[in-house]
């Protein structure tokens, strides 16, 4: 992946990242980490859920629910967070994300399309 100075665009993309996701869901992330090499982007935001959502979690019925409810946001997001990250690096991407019930982080991986 085309990346200029590496530094600047992990802290600039882990912006427009916790941007997007407050806009998107409301909920925005208490942090975002970008990890970056040639071939692939990571990146984790951090405490997505609402004091409601966490609540859920407590129980096996509200962990399914709040799965289901993430992965379908998750999709539904994915073209754009698709577009924001290759725009950040210059080129498509295809993207990978997923939300984890437990830590209430979603994980993403982006690699060239």
């Amino acid at each position: 992946m085309a990346m200029t100075d590496g530094q600047d665009l992990h802290a600039d993309l882990a912006q427009d990242l916790q941007k997007f996701w407050g806009d998107y869901t409301g909920t925005r992330p208490s942090r975002v980490r970008v990890v970056a090499d040639e071939q692939t982007i990571a990146v984790c935001l951090e405490q997505v859920l609402t004091p409601a959502e966490r609540e859920m979690t407590s129980t096996q019925t509200g962990r399914e629910m709040l799965e289901k409810l993430e992965e379908h946001i998750l999709e539904l997001a994915k073209p754009y967070l698709q577009e924001l990250v290759g725009s950040a690096v210059g080129q498509a991407v295809s993207a990978e994300a997923h939300f984890d019930v437990a830590s209430g982080n979603v994980l993403g991986f982006f690699q060239p399309a």
